[in-house]
């Protein structure tokens, strides 16, 4: 037998996993991953003048978003359930737009900084759980403007499949909690896109030949302009020399190996979205990124942060 194709039954088996978030009850799952895992609080809910999510408005859109040199915005949708919102969406187009980026007949499909290629890969009853939920959120009027031209795209991006994300090396120790920190950090949430150089403009979006290399520039106001970092196993330019226990304090507390802060956009710490993964989530997490295969790519991140 293949490999690969034998490893299929193992990966649908451990994808889920039996730790405390996978047994939630629908709802309850669907809220632990908007908010923890896929992280879309980080785009879809506004922020004041200090960078605090504004909890009335929580998942009510986002205007300008993104901004392009010329000024034009990327706006993140409102998910609420007001008639602004997804109130008129059926579940069905709520799904496709999650995890195709497909919208309804007669509307232009999403932007990829919309990350649907990647959450392409969610199981339907993940899905299932993140419509469900969504359908709880209190509604909130707030019409957000159409993007702007420079962020139109004739059609949507190429779903990233799972043959192309990498798995666990051969003789991992922990090889099933490295499969399931794979779904969590590659298929479902956001770790992948983030930590691989993208290609805009190219139907796939991202440079598959360094997925969770690094290299991803984020313009988020600073002074210096945050550079994602290399996540695989090489010792010289990656995280080969850390630990899992390392990879669960940046997830959770936002502190790296020398006790220093992790620049935004990375969504760690108390304040972060994956400061609120359970335990046994950030270790599966850690656990696969501690069995990724060695990729060198030399990172040139200056960028500096002192712990939350």
């Amino acid at each position: 037998m293949n490999a690969r194709v034998g490893l299929i039954p193992l990966m649908l088996a451990v994808a889920c996993g039996d730790d405390e978030s996978a047994g939630m009850p629908p709802v309850e799952r669907g809220q632990y991953l908007v908010n923890s895992v896929a992280a879309c609080t980080d785009c879809h809910t506004p922020r004041d003048a200090s960078g605090t999510p504004i909890a009335e408005k929580y998942l009510a859109g986002t205007e300008c978003f993104v901004q392009s040199p010329n000024g034009s915005c990327l706006n993140a949708l409102n998910l609420t359930n007001h008639e602004t919102g997804l109130l008129d969406r059926t579940d069905a187009q709520i799904a496709s737009m999650i995890r195709d980026g497909i919208r309804p007949a007669g509307e232009k499909p999403l932007s990829p900084v919309m990350p649907y290629y990647v959450y392409h890969n969610m199981s339907d009853q993940d899905l299932d759980a993140v419509v469900a939920y969504l359908r709880t959120v209190p509604p909130v009027d707030n019409a957000i403007a159409q993007s702007g031209p420079e962020f139109e795209v004739p059609a949507a991006a190429n779903a990233l499949y799972p043959s192309l994300i990498p798995l666990p090396m051969d003789g991992y120790p922990d090889r099933e909690a490295a499969l399931r920190g794979r779904y969590l950090a590659g298929e479902i949430g956001v770790c992948l896109e983030c930590h691989t150089r993208h290609i805009m403009g190219d139907p796939k979006v991202l440079d598959y030949d360094g997925i969770f290399a690094g290299g991803e520039p984020f313009a988020v106001g600073l002074p210096v302009t945050p550079i994602s970092s290399n996540l695989t196993s090489d010792a010289q330019t990656g995280l080969g020399d850390w630990v899992v226990e390392g990879i669960v304090q940046v997830l959770l507390q936002g502190i790296d190996d020398e006790g220093q802060g992790i620049c935004p956009p990375m969504p760690v710490g108390p304040m972060g979205a994956f400061g609120g993964l359970t335990p046994a989530d950030a270790t599966d997490i850690a656990h696969y990124i501690k069995s990724l295969p060695p990729i060198a790519n030399a990172i040139d991140d200056t960028c500096t942060s002192t712990p939350m």
